[in-house]
Protein backbone atom coordinates (compact mmCIF):
# COMPACT_ATOMS: atom_id res chain seq x y z
CA UNK A 1 0.00 0.00 0.00
CA UNK A 2 1.65 3.24 -0.90
CA UNK A 3 1.73 5.65 1.62
CA UNK A 4 -0.74 8.84 2.64
CA UNK A 5 1.16 12.58 1.65
CA UNK A 6 -0.11 14.05 4.70
CA UNK A 7 -0.95 17.63 2.77
CA UNK A 8 -0.63 19.60 -0.73
CA UNK A 9 -0.02 22.68 -1.57
CA UNK A 10 -3.62 24.26 -2.99
CA UNK A 11 -3.18 24.87 -6.52
CA UNK A 12 -6.59 26.81 -6.84
CA UNK A 13 -6.58 30.53 -6.92
CA UNK A 14 -9.35 33.03 -5.62
CA UNK A 15 -12.19 34.49 -7.84
CA UNK A 16 -12.53 37.98 -8.28
CA UNK A 17 -15.76 38.48 -8.87
CA UNK A 18 -18.89 37.28 -6.86
CA UNK A 19 -22.81 37.49 -7.14
CA UNK A 20 -24.36 40.76 -5.49
CA UNK A 21 -26.46 38.56 -3.13
CA UNK A 22 -24.13 36.62 -0.41
CA UNK A 23 -24.57 34.66 2.61
CA UNK A 24 -22.05 32.89 4.45
CA UNK A 25 -20.70 29.27 3.63
CA UNK A 26 -20.59 28.53 6.94
CA UNK A 27 -22.85 28.30 9.85
CA UNK A 28 -21.17 29.12 12.64
CA UNK A 29 -17.26 30.32 13.69
CA UNK A 30 -16.11 26.78 14.54
CA UNK A 31 -17.08 25.72 11.64
CA UNK A 32 -15.16 28.70 9.78
CA UNK A 33 -12.27 27.52 11.71
CA UNK A 34 -12.18 24.02 10.30
CA UNK A 35 -12.39 25.37 6.84
CA UNK A 36 -9.76 27.60 7.45
CA UNK A 37 -7.32 24.49 9.38
CA UNK A 38 -8.19 22.38 6.64
CA UNK A 39 -7.27 25.13 3.93
CA UNK A 40 -3.80 25.23 6.12
CA UNK A 41 -3.02 22.19 5.79
CA UNK A 42 -3.91 22.17 1.82
CA UNK A 43 -0.92 25.00 1.87
CA UNK A 44 1.16 24.42 4.58
CA UNK A 45 4.51 21.99 3.62
CA UNK A 46 4.13 18.34 4.83
CA UNK A 47 7.55 18.44 6.85
CA UNK A 48 7.21 21.61 9.48
CA UNK A 49 5.53 21.43 12.75
CA UNK A 50 2.96 24.12 11.36
CA UNK A 51 1.31 20.83 9.89
CA UNK A 52 0.88 19.12 13.40
CA UNK A 53 -0.77 22.44 14.67
CA UNK A 54 -3.17 22.64 11.62
CA UNK A 55 -3.85 18.60 12.37
CA UNK A 56 -5.05 19.74 15.70
CA UNK A 57 -7.15 22.80 15.12
CA UNK A 58 -9.22 20.66 12.44
CA UNK A 59 -9.39 17.58 14.40
CA UNK A 60 -10.01 18.72 17.92
CA UNK A 61 -10.70 15.75 20.21
CA UNK A 62 -10.08 13.32 17.66
CA UNK A 63 -6.39 14.19 17.14
CA UNK A 64 -3.89 11.33 17.94
CA UNK A 65 -1.22 12.82 19.63
CA UNK A 66 2.44 11.02 19.41
CA UNK A 67 1.39 9.48 16.16
CA UNK A 68 4.48 8.00 14.76
CA UNK A 69 5.36 10.06 11.42
CA UNK A 70 3.66 8.42 8.12
CA UNK A 71 5.91 5.75 6.42
CA UNK A 72 6.53 4.94 2.76
CA UNK A 73 5.18 1.89 1.76
CA UNK A 74 4.16 0.94 4.68
CA UNK A 75 0.26 0.11 5.94
CA UNK A 76 0.75 1.88 9.25
CA UNK A 77 -0.23 5.71 7.92
CA UNK A 78 -0.19 8.27 10.24
CA UNK A 79 -4.05 8.32 11.43
CA UNK A 80 -4.45 11.95 11.84
CA UNK A 81 -4.15 12.16 8.11
CA UNK A 82 -6.26 9.78 7.35
CA UNK A 83 -8.79 11.33 9.63
CA UNK A 84 -8.61 14.74 8.01
CA UNK A 85 -9.14 12.93 4.91
CA UNK A 86 -12.39 11.88 6.14
CA UNK A 87 -13.40 15.17 7.65
CA UNK A 88 -12.71 16.76 4.65
CA UNK A 89 -14.71 14.73 2.88
CA UNK A 90 -17.70 15.23 4.76
CA UNK A 91 -17.39 19.03 5.13
CA UNK A 92 -16.74 19.73 1.29
CA UNK A 93 -20.21 17.59 0.46
CA UNK A 94 -21.93 20.00 3.18
CA UNK A 95 -20.57 23.18 1.81
CA UNK A 96 -20.78 22.23 -1.70
CA UNK A 97 -24.79 21.76 -1.39
CA UNK A 98 -25.18 25.21 0.03
CA UNK A 99 -22.97 26.58 -2.52
CA UNK A 100 -25.31 25.45 -5.30
CA UNK A 101 -28.24 27.38 -3.38
CA UNK A 102 -26.68 30.25 -2.65
CA UNK A 103 -23.74 32.27 -3.42
CA UNK A 104 -20.95 33.64 -1.04
CA UNK A 105 -17.91 35.75 -0.16
CA UNK A 106 -14.76 35.67 -2.02
CA UNK A 107 -12.62 34.61 0.95
CA UNK A 108 -15.00 31.62 1.76
CA UNK A 109 -15.61 30.70 -2.04
CA UNK A 110 -11.48 30.27 -1.90
CA UNK A 111 -11.20 28.21 1.57
CA UNK A 112 -14.19 25.81 -0.13
CA UNK A 113 -11.84 25.61 -2.91
CA UNK A 114 -8.86 24.83 -1.11
CA UNK A 115 -10.56 22.06 1.03
CA UNK A 116 -12.24 20.62 -2.62
CA UNK A 117 -8.52 20.38 -3.62
CA UNK A 118 -7.82 17.83 -0.71
CA UNK A 119 -10.46 15.46 -1.41
CA UNK A 120 -9.77 15.54 -5.10
CA UNK A 121 -6.45 15.13 -4.24
CA UNK A 122 -6.97 11.49 -1.54
CA UNK A 123 -9.46 10.46 -4.52
CA UNK A 124 -6.72 9.85 -7.25
CA UNK A 125 -3.02 10.49 -6.15
CA UNK A 126 -2.33 6.99 -4.41
CA UNK A 127 -3.77 5.65 -7.54
CA UNK A 128 -2.08 7.46 -10.21
CA UNK A 129 1.71 7.31 -8.60
CA UNK A 130 1.14 3.49 -8.70
CA UNK A 131 0.09 3.22 -11.80
CA UNK A 132 2.96 5.55 -13.35
CA UNK A 133 5.31 3.51 -11.61
CA UNK A 134 4.67 0.44 -13.57
CA UNK A 135 4.46 2.76 -17.00
CA UNK A 136 4.70 6.56 -16.60
CA UNK A 137 3.57 7.21 -19.86
CA UNK A 138 0.80 5.12 -19.82
CA UNK A 139 -2.98 5.76 -20.19
CA UNK A 140 -4.62 6.71 -16.87
CA UNK A 141 -8.00 5.36 -16.22
CA UNK A 142 -8.74 7.11 -13.41
CA UNK A 143 -8.61 9.98 -14.70
CA UNK A 144 -12.18 10.09 -16.01
CA UNK A 145 -13.39 9.35 -12.20
CA UNK A 146 -11.72 12.52 -11.41
CA UNK A 147 -13.33 14.01 -14.20
CA UNK A 148 -16.36 13.44 -12.21
CA UNK A 149 -15.01 14.22 -8.94
CA UNK A 150 -13.70 17.98 -10.37
CA UNK A 151 -17.25 18.41 -12.02
CA UNK A 152 -19.01 17.81 -8.93
CA UNK A 153 -16.90 19.47 -6.89
CA UNK A 154 -15.56 22.74 -8.60
CA UNK A 155 -18.32 23.19 -11.57
CA UNK A 156 -21.24 22.65 -10.56
CA UNK A 157 -21.23 24.97 -7.35
CA UNK A 158 -19.58 27.24 -9.98
CA UNK A 159 -16.53 28.00 -8.61
CA UNK A 160 -14.14 25.92 -10.97
CA UNK A 161 -11.06 27.82 -12.64
CA UNK A 162 -8.32 26.18 -13.57
CA UNK A 163 -8.49 23.41 -16.14
CA UNK A 164 -8.75 19.64 -15.13
CA UNK A 165 -5.83 18.43 -16.47
CA UNK A 166 -3.72 21.06 -14.84
CA UNK A 167 -4.78 19.89 -11.56
CA UNK A 168 -4.30 16.37 -12.55
CA UNK A 169 -1.03 16.89 -13.16
CA UNK A 170 -0.41 18.88 -10.02
CA UNK A 171 -1.69 16.20 -7.95
CA UNK A 172 0.72 13.75 -9.85
CA UNK A 173 3.76 16.06 -8.98
CA UNK A 174 2.78 16.83 -5.41
CA UNK A 175 2.40 13.06 -4.47
CA UNK A 176 5.37 11.97 -6.50
CA UNK A 177 7.41 14.82 -4.90
CA UNK A 178 6.61 13.80 -1.27
CA UNK A 179 7.49 10.19 -2.05
CA UNK A 180 10.81 11.73 -3.37
CA UNK A 181 11.78 14.07 -0.66
CA UNK A 182 10.41 12.06 2.53
CA UNK A 183 12.03 8.67 0.83
CA UNK A 184 15.07 10.15 -0.09
CA UNK A 185 16.11 12.65 2.71
CA UNK A 186 15.73 10.67 5.42
CA UNK A 187 16.42 11.79 9.56
CA UNK A 188 14.21 13.32 11.97
CA UNK A 189 16.45 15.77 13.38
CA UNK A 190 15.97 19.28 13.11
CA UNK A 191 18.84 19.81 10.22
CA UNK A 192 17.04 16.90 8.47
CA UNK A 193 13.67 18.30 8.42
CA UNK A 194 14.71 21.61 7.80
CA UNK A 195 16.92 20.02 4.98
CA UNK A 196 13.27 18.10 3.78
CA UNK A 197 11.73 21.88 3.81
CA UNK A 198 14.16 23.52 1.61
CA UNK A 199 13.75 20.69 -0.79
CA UNK A 200 10.11 20.87 -1.12
CA UNK A 201 10.29 24.81 -1.50
CA UNK A 202 12.73 24.35 -4.21
CA UNK A 203 10.18 22.58 -6.04
CA UNK A 204 6.86 24.55 -5.15
CA UNK A 205 8.49 27.74 -3.96
CA UNK A 206 6.53 29.62 -0.87
CA UNK A 207 3.58 30.48 -2.36
CA UNK A 208 1.57 26.99 -3.44
CA UNK A 209 -1.18 29.47 -5.19
CA UNK A 210 1.88 31.86 -7.12
CA UNK A 211 2.92 28.32 -8.03
CA UNK A 212 -0.23 27.19 -9.44
CA UNK A 213 -0.51 30.24 -11.48
CA UNK A 214 2.69 30.67 -13.43
CA UNK A 215 5.25 29.61 -11.27
CA UNK A 216 4.92 25.47 -12.28
CA UNK A 217 5.96 26.75 -15.87
CA UNK A 218 9.07 29.69 -14.88
CA UNK A 219 10.73 27.96 -11.61
CA UNK A 220 12.74 25.72 -13.60
CA UNK A 221 14.54 28.79 -15.27
CA UNK A 222 16.01 29.21 -11.73
CA UNK A 223 18.84 26.35 -11.03
CA UNK A 224 19.03 25.00 -7.71
CA UNK A 225 22.60 25.05 -6.04
CA UNK A 226 23.29 22.62 -3.29
CA UNK A 227 26.11 23.06 -0.90
CA UNK A 228 27.32 20.92 2.10
CA UNK A 229 30.50 18.70 3.20
CA UNK A 230 31.47 15.82 0.63
CA UNK A 231 29.75 13.07 1.87
CA UNK A 232 26.54 14.19 2.83
CA UNK A 233 24.19 13.01 0.40
CA UNK A 234 24.48 16.33 -1.72
CA UNK A 235 23.22 13.75 -4.98
CA UNK A 236 20.40 12.78 -3.32
CA UNK A 237 19.10 16.33 -2.69
CA UNK A 238 19.34 16.74 -6.37
CA UNK A 239 17.21 13.72 -7.23
CA UNK A 240 14.58 14.71 -4.58
CA UNK A 241 14.12 17.81 -6.63
CA UNK A 242 14.96 17.13 -10.17
CA UNK A 243 12.72 14.29 -10.15
CA UNK A 244 9.93 16.17 -8.83
CA UNK A 245 9.43 18.65 -11.64
CA UNK A 246 5.91 19.64 -13.59
CA UNK A 247 4.62 16.99 -16.04
CA UNK A 248 1.77 17.88 -18.34
CA UNK A 249 -0.97 15.40 -18.89
CA UNK A 250 -2.43 15.13 -21.98
CA UNK A 251 -6.31 15.04 -21.49
CA UNK A 252 -7.06 13.38 -24.79
CA UNK A 253 -4.64 11.03 -24.35
CA UNK A 254 -5.49 10.43 -20.91
CA UNK A 255 -1.60 9.95 -20.13
CA UNK A 256 1.29 12.05 -18.86
CA UNK A 257 3.64 13.67 -21.63
CA UNK A 258 6.46 12.33 -19.92
CA UNK A 259 8.83 9.90 -17.60
CA UNK A 260 10.29 11.55 -14.39
CA UNK A 261 14.15 12.14 -15.51
CA UNK A 262 17.35 13.03 -13.65
CA UNK A 263 20.21 13.15 -16.12
CA UNK A 264 23.60 13.46 -13.50
CA UNK A 265 27.47 14.92 -14.73
CA UNK A 266 30.47 14.40 -12.89
CA UNK A 267 32.04 17.28 -13.56
CA UNK A 268 35.24 16.35 -11.93
CA UNK A 269 35.79 13.53 -13.77
CA UNK A 270 35.32 14.60 -17.09
CA UNK A 271 37.57 17.00 -19.33
CA UNK A 272 36.32 20.47 -20.22
CA UNK A 273 35.84 19.29 -23.78
CA UNK A 274 34.16 16.35 -23.21
CA UNK A 275 32.00 18.12 -20.60
CA UNK A 276 30.87 20.41 -23.08
CA UNK A 277 29.91 17.15 -26.10
CA UNK A 278 27.77 15.50 -22.67
CA UNK A 279 25.98 18.71 -21.76
CA UNK A 280 25.35 20.57 -25.31
CA UNK A 281 25.69 17.70 -27.67
CA UNK A 282 27.82 17.61 -31.20
CA UNK A 283 28.09 17.32 -34.45
CA UNK A 284 30.24 14.69 -36.45
CA UNK A 285 33.65 15.95 -37.06
CA UNK A 286 33.66 18.86 -34.55
CA UNK A 287 36.73 17.41 -32.70
CA UNK A 288 39.06 14.39 -33.32
CA UNK A 289 37.05 11.16 -32.22
CA UNK A 290 33.67 12.76 -32.54
CA UNK A 291 32.86 10.23 -35.35
CA UNK A 292 29.17 10.93 -35.55
CA UNK A 293 26.28 13.50 -34.28
CA UNK A 294 25.68 13.12 -30.88
CA UNK A 295 22.53 14.69 -29.26
CA UNK A 296 23.36 16.38 -25.38
CA UNK A 297 21.62 15.86 -22.28
CA UNK A 298 20.58 19.48 -22.28
CA UNK A 299 19.02 18.99 -25.63
CA UNK A 300 17.04 15.46 -24.20
CA UNK A 301 15.86 16.57 -21.25
CA UNK A 302 11.70 16.48 -21.60
CA UNK A 303 9.24 18.20 -19.98
CA UNK A 304 9.76 18.44 -16.16
CA UNK A 305 12.91 17.20 -16.24
CA UNK A 306 16.46 18.20 -14.60
CA UNK A 307 20.09 17.59 -15.21
CA UNK A 308 22.44 17.57 -12.22
CA UNK A 309 26.42 19.15 -12.00
CA UNK A 310 27.89 17.67 -9.87
CA UNK A 311 31.10 19.27 -8.33
CA UNK A 312 30.44 21.94 -10.23
CA UNK A 313 33.43 24.06 -8.10
CA UNK A 314 35.68 22.01 -9.98
CA UNK A 315 34.38 22.93 -13.34
CA UNK A 316 37.18 24.27 -16.35
CA UNK A 317 36.90 28.33 -16.59
CA UNK A 318 35.73 28.02 -20.36
CA UNK A 319 32.77 25.81 -19.61
CA UNK A 320 31.93 27.90 -16.98
CA UNK A 321 31.37 30.78 -19.40
CA UNK A 322 29.47 28.48 -21.54
CA UNK A 323 27.43 27.37 -18.69
CA UNK A 324 26.62 31.42 -17.75
CA UNK A 325 25.61 31.79 -21.13
CA UNK A 326 22.89 28.89 -20.86
CA UNK A 327 21.58 29.97 -17.48
CA UNK A 328 21.20 33.60 -18.77
CA UNK A 329 19.86 33.05 -21.91
CA UNK A 330 17.86 29.04 -21.19
CA UNK A 331 19.98 28.46 -24.84
CA UNK A 332 22.28 26.45 -25.68
CA UNK A 333 24.60 25.92 -28.97
CA UNK A 334 25.92 21.70 -29.46
CA UNK A 335 29.95 21.77 -30.05
CA UNK A 336 30.30 22.50 -34.05
CA UNK A 337 27.18 24.04 -34.63
CA UNK A 338 26.22 27.93 -34.44
CA UNK A 339 22.52 27.03 -34.09
CA UNK A 340 21.19 27.73 -30.71
CA UNK A 341 18.82 25.57 -28.91
CA UNK A 342 16.53 26.49 -26.07
CA UNK A 343 16.49 24.73 -23.22
CA UNK A 344 13.32 23.76 -21.47
CA UNK A 345 14.78 21.59 -18.20
CA UNK A 346 15.96 22.27 -14.45
CA UNK A 347 19.55 22.79 -13.64
CA UNK A 348 20.77 21.34 -10.24
CA UNK A 349 24.04 21.95 -9.45
CA UNK A 350 25.90 21.11 -6.45
CA UNK A 351 29.79 21.34 -4.78
CA UNK A 352 31.31 21.18 -1.44
CA UNK A 353 33.79 23.94 -2.56
CA UNK A 354 33.53 26.87 -0.52
CA UNK A 355 32.68 28.98 -3.84
CA UNK A 356 33.46 32.19 -2.13
CA UNK A 357 37.04 31.64 -1.15
CA UNK A 358 37.56 30.06 -5.11
CA UNK A 359 35.86 33.52 -6.55
CA UNK A 360 38.55 35.25 -4.65
CA UNK A 361 41.32 33.25 -5.67
CA UNK A 362 40.04 33.77 -9.37
CA UNK A 363 38.89 29.55 -9.76
CA UNK A 364 35.01 30.96 -10.02
CA UNK A 365 33.27 33.30 -11.87
CA UNK A 366 31.34 35.76 -9.62
CA UNK A 367 28.88 36.22 -12.14
CA UNK A 368 28.24 32.38 -12.61
CA UNK A 369 27.67 32.05 -9.08
CA UNK A 370 25.35 34.73 -8.78
CA UNK A 371 23.24 33.25 -11.54
CA UNK A 372 23.70 29.61 -9.82
CA UNK A 373 22.36 31.02 -6.13
CA UNK A 374 18.95 31.78 -6.96
CA UNK A 375 17.80 28.97 -5.07
CA UNK A 376 20.39 27.31 -2.01
CA UNK A 377 20.04 24.49 -0.67
CA UNK A 378 22.38 23.60 2.10
CA UNK A 379 23.37 19.98 3.36
CA UNK A 380 23.77 19.70 6.80
CA UNK A 381 27.00 17.62 8.30
CA UNK A 382 26.68 13.86 10.13
CA UNK A 383 27.89 14.96 13.36
CA UNK A 384 25.40 18.62 13.42
CA UNK A 385 22.17 15.75 12.52
CA UNK A 386 23.66 13.47 15.38
CA UNK A 387 24.53 16.43 17.93
CA UNK A 388 20.53 17.55 17.41
CA UNK A 389 19.20 13.92 17.75
CA UNK A 390 21.79 11.13 18.30
CA UNK A 391 18.82 8.67 17.57
CA UNK A 392 19.64 9.56 13.72
CA UNK A 393 22.55 6.92 13.75
CA UNK A 394 20.07 4.47 13.99
CA UNK A 395 17.48 5.56 11.43
CA UNK A 396 20.10 6.78 8.63
CA UNK A 397 21.99 3.11 9.25
CA UNK A 398 18.57 1.40 8.92
CA UNK A 399 18.37 3.69 5.07
CA UNK A 400 21.69 2.38 3.92
CA UNK A 401 20.69 -1.09 4.81
CA UNK A 402 17.67 -0.66 3.06
CA UNK A 403 19.06 0.24 0.31
CA UNK A 404 21.96 -2.54 -0.05
CA UNK A 405 20.03 -4.86 1.20
CA UNK A 406 16.18 -4.76 0.77
CA UNK A 407 13.79 -6.67 2.63
CA UNK A 408 17.00 -8.26 4.69
CA UNK A 409 17.27 -5.04 6.79
CA UNK A 410 15.68 -6.16 9.72
CA UNK A 411 15.01 -4.80 12.90
CA UNK A 412 18.03 -6.84 14.63
CA UNK A 413 20.38 -6.42 11.94
CA UNK A 414 20.07 -2.59 12.22
CA UNK A 415 20.28 -2.54 15.87
CA UNK A 416 23.31 -5.05 15.55
CA UNK A 417 24.87 -2.93 13.44
CA UNK A 418 24.47 0.42 14.98
CA UNK A 419 25.66 -1.23 18.56
CA UNK A 420 28.95 -2.41 16.84
CA UNK A 421 29.34 0.92 15.07
CA UNK A 422 29.10 2.82 18.98
CA UNK A 423 31.50 0.39 20.46
CA UNK A 424 33.82 0.98 17.86
CA UNK A 425 33.51 4.48 17.39
CA UNK A 426 31.95 6.13 20.54
CA UNK A 427 29.48 8.70 20.57
CA UNK A 428 31.55 11.82 19.63
CA UNK A 429 33.34 10.40 16.49
CA UNK A 430 33.46 13.36 14.73
CA UNK A 431 32.64 11.58 11.32
CA UNK A 432 34.43 14.22 8.97
CA UNK A 433 33.35 12.47 5.98
CA UNK A 434 29.93 12.29 6.89
CA UNK A 435 27.17 9.74 5.47
CA UNK A 436 29.51 8.52 2.89
CA UNK A 437 31.86 7.33 6.36
CA UNK A 438 28.93 6.44 8.24
CA UNK A 439 28.14 3.78 4.73
CA UNK A 440 31.81 2.57 4.73
CA UNK A 441 31.57 1.87 8.38
CA UNK A 442 28.19 0.06 7.56
CA UNK A 443 29.38 -2.28 5.23
CA UNK A 444 32.90 -2.96 7.55
CA UNK A 445 30.83 -4.07 10.48
CA UNK A 446 28.65 -6.47 8.03
CA UNK A 447 31.67 -7.97 5.72
CA UNK A 448 34.28 -7.95 9.16
CA UNK A 449 32.37 -7.46 11.72
CA UNK A 450 33.69 -4.29 12.86
CA UNK A 451 34.91 -1.08 11.34
CA UNK A 452 37.91 0.15 13.60
CA UNK A 453 39.76 0.50 10.92
CA UNK A 454 39.12 3.81 10.01
CA UNK A 455 41.37 4.39 6.94
CA UNK A 456 40.72 7.58 4.62
CA UNK A 457 38.19 9.04 6.89
CA UNK A 458 40.67 8.90 10.12
CA UNK A 459 40.72 11.84 12.48
CA UNK A 460 43.11 14.64 11.21
CA UNK A 461 43.71 16.13 14.60
CA UNK A 462 47.36 14.42 14.84
CA UNK A 463 49.89 11.77 13.50
CA UNK A 464 49.31 10.15 17.19
CA UNK A 465 45.40 9.45 16.95
CA UNK A 466 45.73 7.90 13.02
CA UNK A 467 48.29 5.50 14.67
CA UNK A 468 46.26 4.49 17.22
CA UNK A 469 43.30 4.23 14.49
CA UNK A 470 45.53 1.75 12.91
CA UNK A 471 46.24 3.84 9.93
CA UNK A 472 48.20 2.72 6.96
CA UNK A 473 50.76 5.00 5.09
CA UNK A 474 48.54 4.73 2.08
CA UNK A 475 45.73 5.72 4.29
CA UNK A 476 47.49 8.91 6.15
CA UNK A 477 48.63 10.47 2.42
CA UNK A 478 44.90 9.68 1.50
CA UNK A 479 43.38 11.52 4.72
CA UNK A 480 45.99 14.22 4.44
CA UNK A 481 44.98 15.07 0.33
CA UNK A 482 42.08 14.86 1.59
CA UNK A 483 42.05 17.96 3.96
CA UNK A 484 44.14 20.14 1.78
CA UNK A 485 41.42 19.57 -0.95
CA UNK A 486 39.11 20.82 1.66
CA UNK A 487 40.99 24.12 2.76
CA UNK A 488 41.73 25.04 -0.65
CA UNK A 489 38.42 24.18 -2.42
CA UNK A 490 39.62 22.96 -5.90
CA UNK A 491 41.82 20.40 -7.39
CA UNK A 492 44.20 22.35 -9.16
CA UNK A 493 44.77 24.74 -6.12
CA UNK A 494 45.10 21.61 -3.94
CA UNK A 495 47.57 19.94 -6.42
CA UNK A 496 49.58 23.22 -6.57
CA UNK A 497 49.74 22.82 -2.67
CA UNK A 498 50.80 20.34 -2.84
CA UNK A 499 53.01 19.65 -5.69
CA UNK A 500 51.26 16.85 -7.78
CA UNK A 501 49.39 16.88 -10.25
CA UNK A 502 45.52 17.76 -9.79
CA UNK A 503 44.35 14.85 -11.16
CA UNK A 504 46.30 12.91 -8.56
CA UNK A 505 44.37 15.04 -6.12
CA UNK A 506 40.71 14.54 -7.74
CA UNK A 507 42.16 10.26 -7.59
CA UNK A 508 42.26 10.57 -3.35
CA UNK A 509 39.42 12.41 -3.24
CA UNK A 510 36.94 10.16 -5.54
CA UNK A 511 38.33 6.96 -4.18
Amino acid sequence: MACRMPYIPCMIESSSSSPASQSSLFRDPAERRLAEALAGLASVCPFLPARVELEQQALGDRFVAGAPVWSVGEDDDNPNVQRIASVAAESVERWRRRLQRRSAPDDEVQLYRQVAFLVLYEGVSAEVVDACAVDPTGRLEVYAAFLEDHRRLLVEPGVAQDAPEHLFACIYQVRRAFLEVYGGLSGASAPAVALRAAAWRSIFSVDPQRYRRFLYRTLPAVPTLVRGPTGTGKELVARAIGRSGYIPFDPHRQRFVAAPTLRSVNLSALPATLVESELFGHVKGAFTGAVRDRVGWLAELPPGGAVFLDEVGDLDPVVQVKLLRVLEERRFVPVGQTEPQQLSGKIIAATHVDLEQAIERGHFRRDLFYRLCGDPVRVPSLRDRLDDAPAELAQITRALLTRDLGPDATDALVGQVVDQIVRDRGDDWPWTGNVRELAQCVRGVLVHGHCRASGPSAPSDGLATLAAAGATLADVQQAYVRVVYAREGSYRSAGERLGIDWRTVRSHVSS
